[in-house]
């Protein structure tokens, strides 16, 4: 998962004058410098003096003189020297400019590589106990042999146990944050190392992985790389990995963490997306409960949980993954694509899988709706376009509604 730490997210979207910010009579000063630094560019018919929730500035609205990828990088030079950061957007009746008073700059998310190192190794331990707990060496019997009794054999055997669902859902997660960082990175855009997030009280040991976009994204092009590159990185080592863990040796006892955790309701297997059931059906037409057999594999489990987390990346809200796909397609209809989906999130949430209200806690965190690009007026080209409907067929195939099939006894 991306999200954007830059001003990105605090300069407000035109939406006309009933429902956009306040309006006041306009600063002559400031107003005058910014028209001034249009000329040539960007043709002013009325210039109004802004006040948000969280940031001023002016709103220029006229027309745009030439295209909008070669305008608009000249344009945020020139307000980047007069102490202003624009952003282009367009109604039915002309283009806008909307200058908020700031600069993009952020780093309070600069931290040392070693902390992502620190946090990669307790990811790594958190996830191979995690990987153990499926086949039931729980935590509390982990600490009595190893910190009481001293049985570093037994240690030893967990971590054998436990290491191939943990590098499995690693390479799943590391992968899907690495497609986002070269993607950024290759539009110029200013991005952490990815935080892995470990936390051994959960069934998989970790929260997942976030990076932090910590400069502007100057369109929607960017946008789009940036935010589809993760999920479909992240996908494709899912789908070797589970084409994989089908085909690998079960073990016996190794989904006996998850009829432990379900308990008196009667764990009966893993909810199967269509795509992962074709793959079952093409390479082991031997298993007849595809979504109980495979928790008996850790490579395979783990591939389930990472197309699981892939899913829940591609959620159309906020600034998840989704989120920003679905904003470069759709523009501000994304805000009413998020607010459904939120309202379904924590239906299903509250009904069948409680895991999904942390992500529907965490969308209302970073903001429902997603900030607009610099440059919020180019389209994308026909290939990304054609490319991010695909996704969103994608979003279906490998999603399911209840991830855990159960049944009270």
């Amino acid at each position: 998962m991306s999200i954007s730490e830059s001003l990105a997210g605090e300069i407000p979207e035109y939406v006309g004058p009933s429902a956009g910010p306040s309006v006041e009579p306009p600063a002559i000063g400031i107003v005058e410098q910014l028209t001034n630094a249009l000329t040539g560019l960007f043709s002013v018919q009325d210039a109004q003096h802004m006040v948000a929730r969280r940031t001023t500035g002016v709103i220029l609205r006229g027309t745009l003189l030439g295209d909008a990828d070669e305008v608009y990088p000249v344009i945020a030079q020139r307000f980047r020297s007069l102490g202003y950061t624009p952003t282009l957007q367009r109604d039915r009746k002309s283009d806008i400019i909307v200058a908020a008073e700031g600069l993009q700059v952020a780093r309070r998310f600069s931290t040392p590589a070693w902390v992502h190192g620190l946090l990669l190794v307790l990811t790594i331990i958190s996830t191979t106990l995690g990987g153990a707990g499926f086949q039931g060496y729980t935590l509390d019997l982990i600490s009595r042999e190893v910190l009481i009794r001293h049985n570093w054999a037994y240690l030893w055997t967990v971590i054998q146990i436990g290491a191939p669902f943990a590098l499995t859902l690693l390479l799943i997660l590391g992968t899907h944050e690495m497609g986002h960082y070269f993607a950024a990175r290759r539009h110029n855009v200013d991005v952490t190392l990815p935080y892995f997030i470990p936390l051994p009280i959960t069934i998989l040991g970790t929260l997942g992985a976030v990076i932090f976009i910590k400069s502007a994204l100057t369109n929607r092009k960017a946008l789009f790389d940036v935010g589809i590159s993760g999920p479909l990185a992240g996908f494709v080592v899912a789908v070797i990995a589970f084409c994989i863990g089908i085909r690998m040796p079960q073990i016996s006892n190794a989904n006996i963490g998850l009829y432990n955790m379900f308990g008196p309701f009667g764990f009966r297997g893993l909810g199967m997306p269509l795509l992962l059931q074709g793959i079952g059906a093409v390479l082991r037409p031997d298993f007849h409960n595809l979504g109980l057999q495979i928790t008996q594999q850790p490579v395979a489990l783990a591939a389930w949980f990472g197309m699981l987390l892939t899913v829940l990346n591609l959620l159309p809200m906020g600034q998840l993954d989704g989120g920003h796909v679905t904003y470069t397609l759709f523009g501000r209809a994304a805000w009413t694509i998020a607010t459904i989906a939120l309202v379904a999130l924590v239906f299903l949430g509250l009904t069948v899988f409680p895991s999904l209200l942390f992500y529907a806690f965490l969308v209302l965190l970073t903001g429902l709706r997603h900030p607009p690009p610099g440059n919020d007026i180019t389209p994308l080209d026909p290939g990304r376009k054609l490319l991010g409907y695909a996704t969103l067929v994608l979003f279906f195939l490998i999603a399911t509604p209840t991830p855990f099939l159960t049944r009270p006894y």
